[in-house]
């Protein structure tokens, strides 16, 4: 395979990557017409997902060349990994019963300008005259698609839904920092499989208190919406994301993402029948705008 052949078919793998993870939003707001709750959500995604996870991290363990963790490094992804897939997901799962798809993955993408903000205050990166009018660029794109969201009147709650996907997003940032050193020095695939099943426990633990083994009883189609936010929406993407980066980079992958929140626009249109306004595309356009200048301008010269 030629050089530009498997660019672009790192850009491919990219693209699906992101609209799997973009899907996620429109799974779970469908899982929620049959009155599902939030924490059986987040049960059934890990419990799904984990037979996967745990296959690869004993593939993983079997390898000649395999480094087994220390227990202080296991803690510290089993850590992270509860931070991102447990906390943070539980956080966008929750506002996602107050606000739309497109709004949900829009807030979402605000994250890079946390991990901007968060780096300057406790790393001590500077943050450039360009990243500033970035920030700015992205928050009044925000506000703009949530006042279009607001002028719907669609959805109840869409200030404590906004809050609760916005620390989604700041947990996120905070665990997108913590991991740098540490994929580097283990891999995506062995990182990410540690960091999901290490999630999958308290998220067992907190349904089974809460609501027993209730989550073994719900009708067909919430079962069949899991396995298509397992597979499409977890596991694929993933692992799609990480064979991406290694096809084209991690600069180049970042400005790739901007396909999920267009992408989640189409998909909720057709799948949940949200409404697409002017002033929605207005404000994505403007945070897409904030985002890729502060991608661009973060990245390190080659």
């Amino acid at each position: 395979m030629t050089h530009s052949s498997r660019y672009f078919l790192g850009i491919f793998i990219l693209i699906l990557a992101n609209i799997g993870f973009s899907a996620k939003a429109v799974i779970i707001k469908l899982m929620y017409r049959y009155e599902v709750d939030t924490l059986s959500v987040v049960a059934l995604r890990m419990l799904f997902s984990a037979p996967i996870y745990l296959a690869v991290a004993i593939g993983l363990a079997l390898r000649k060349d395999n480094v087994p963790l220390s227990l202080r490094q296991f803690l510290m992804i089993g850590g992270l990994g509860i931070m991102s897939y447990y906390v943070s997901s539980t956080l966008d799962f929750l506002g996602l019963q107050f606000v739309s798809a497109s709004v949900e993955r829009l807030i979402l993408f605000t994250y890079p300008t946390m991990v901007l903000v968060l780096s300057a205050l406790f790393l001590k990166k500077s943050i450039t005259r360009v990243q500033q009018v970035a920030l700015v660029l992205t928050y009044i794109g925000v506000m703009i698609a949530f006042v279009a969201e607001y002028g719907l009147g669609t959805q109840k709650n869409i200030a404590l839904g906004a809050g609760l996907i916005f620390t989604c997003a700041f947990t996120y940032s905070i665990f997108v920092i913590g991991t740098g050193e540490l994929v580097h020095r283990f891999g995506s695939v062995k990182f990410t499989a540690y960091a999901m099943l290490a999630a999958t426990v308290p998220a067992l633990i907190q349904s089974g208190v809460y609501n027993g083994l209730h989550i073994f009883s719900f009708s067909k189609e919430v079962y069949e919406l899991t396995v298509w936010l397992v597979l499409l929406s977890t596991v694929m993407p993933t692992f799609l994301i990480v064979e991406g980066i290694r096809i084209i980079g991690a600069g180049n992958s970042s400005i790739i993402g901007f396909v999920g929140p267009v992408s989640i626009i189409v998909l909720g249109y057709i799948f949940l029948q949200e409404p697409i306004t002017g002033l929605q595309l207005l404000g994505t356009a403007i945070v897409l705008a904030g985002v890729f200048l502060i991608s661009v301008k973060g990245r390190k010269p080659s």
